[in-house]
């Protein structure tokens, strides 16, 4: 959401990146009324951009069309990718509920909620994928002994999360600032699951046949389903908690030297114009335990015999847990581990780099880098991003510049009509360029109150001085 977490005025969507940037706000109050983000990218499946519209998923009743397969009978709405590489996704979903900003003198206080789904396949072999999609009726795949001795998985969760953030101005001198900022969010998991493969050799010989000569895995999840009829359970959504923790700094290069202001309301709070500033944080630093409807299991370098595998029918999750550890040991409860799974949030390093060139004028570049604390965690892609922009109080564009995952490059587009934001950082999406192999989308509706806006003869600690200077070199001395 980088139209919206990085400008002047990103007020309390900033923390998103950098919890000490709540200092860079032009705003000395700001209240969120909702957001949403909406992304995926893969680089397996795809829909062919001559079928693809984006506007297709607004019409209900659209029929998406569908192609045969070479090997196999199935009709299928979308292609494979058969290169070679490993395969990853990531889905996020957030959709931010109320909250708020206010900057007091040198200090920012921040108020989140929000309700958020990640999921994430990470480095999955290519002859995994396709018998995952394709079926083991995939011939080209046939009689052929797969050995593989790299981790892959996946891993997912949703949960709703209510977060406290805090900011000081810890330094003040001439033209230099430092701020330091915190936030703990308390997550209340709703579901997740994750499965973790270490090593795995095996055959498939036929389309009903599949042959494990060694495997060491671990899986489990907390659903809110009853896993012996597979039916919804209602009523208690929470299954599990945990806390997550975001730390930040950074240091602003000011056009002005710093000077102390004192100051009775809030709203007296001048603005600062800057010529730079730059920012560093670790973000979503976490996990959720759950506890309730919670399995955990493990194959210990165990091999197995699946036959008629194409006639198996399961009729419930427990069945199908049952049966695996039937098949790798002979007994239908030995892989079972715990009653709990810990599943990790999607930490980042983020690093931020703003320029004001002129005027309205500004530049920033921005480098996200996902990693994982645990194998039961999310992997976040990563991201470099160069983003122009120009900004006024009433209308913001800026035009972001990316490298997904260090190899996708993209261009996006956002643009904020006083509190309400809309952007993407792929516009590709919109058109026929290319296939489709996934969707960025998100919006913001805020109530965002500028500093020195106190009244129409402006602040009273400082008449006059509501607005920031426009850009201007410093006299050498």
């Amino acid at each position: 959401m980088l139209g919206t977490t990085l400008g002047n005025y990103a007020g309390i969507n900033s923390v998103q990146l950098n919890p000490s940037a709540m200092h860079n706000s032009k705003q000395y109050l700001d209240i969120q009324i909702t957001g949403l983000d909406v992304f995926l990218q893969n680089n397996y499946l795809y829909q062919d951009k001559k079928d693809y519209s984006f506007w297709h998923f607004f019409q209900l009743d659209y029929e998406y069309p569908t192609h045969a397969e070479k090997y196999g009978t199935e009709e299928r709405y979308f292609y494979a990718i058969t290169d070679g590489r490993n395969k990853n996704v990531y889905l996020n979903l957030r959709v931010n509920g109320p909250g708020a900003m206010l900057i007091w003198d040198r200090h920012a206080f921040g108020l989140t909620t929000a309700l958020r789904a990640s999921v994430s396949a990470t480095q999955v072999p290519q002859n995994i994928a396709n018998f995952m999609y394709l079926g083991l009726n995939y011939l080209p795949q046939h009689n052929i002994n797969y050995i593989i001795n790299q981790k892959f998985g996946a891993a997912g969760v949703a949960w709703g999360e209510i977060g406290l953030s805090y900011a000081y101005m810890l330094y003040q001198q001439r033209y230099d600032r430092i701020s330091i900022g915190a936030s703990v969010k308390r997550l209340l998991g709703l579901a997740g699951g994750y499965m973790s493969v270490h090593k795995m050799d095996y055959v498939v010989p036929d389309d009903s046949t599949m042959i494990v000569n060694n495997m060491e895995a671990n899986y489990g999840f907390s659903l809110p389903l009853n896993y012996d009829n597979n039916e919804f359970i209602k009523g208690d959504w929470v299954k599990g908690g945990g806390f997550g923790f975001d730390v930040g700094v950074t240091y602003t290069h000011t056009l002005q030297g710093a000077y102390k202001q004192y100051i009775r309301r809030p709203c007296e709070l001048r603005y600062e114009d800057y010529l730079y500033r730059i920012g560093v944080a670790l973000v979503d630093i976490g996990r959720i335990r759950f506890k309730t409807n919670a399995v955990d299991y493990a194959i210990d370098n165990r091999s197995s015999y699946w036959w008629d595998v194409d006639q198996l029918d399961f009729e419930s999750i427990s069945r199908f847990m049952d049966t695996i550890s039937y098949r790798f040991y002979g007994n239908n409860t030995a892989t079972y581990r715990d009653n709990k799974v810990d599943i990790w949030l999607p930490s980042a390093f983020s690093m931020q780099c703003d320029l004001h060139y002129l005027g309205p004028w500004y530049l920033n570049a921005s480098l996200i880098y996902g990693f994982r604390l645990s194998e039961t965690g999310i992997r976040r892609p990563a991201q470099i991003s160069v983003t122009p922009r120009y900004e006024t109080d009433w209308f913001e564009a800026s035009l972001p510049l990316s490298l997904y995952d260090w190899s996708l490059p993209r261009i996006g587009l956002a643009v904020r009509f006083y509190g309400l934001t809309i952007g993407t950082e792929k516009l590709g999406q919109f058109f026929h360029f290319q296939d489709f192999t996934g969707m960025d989308l998100y919006f913001t509706l805020k109530i965002p109150i500028e500093k020195g806006s106190c009244g129409p003869r402006g602040p009273r600690g400082c008449p006059g001085m509501d607005k920031a200077p426009s850009v201007k070199k410093k006299k050498k001395s």
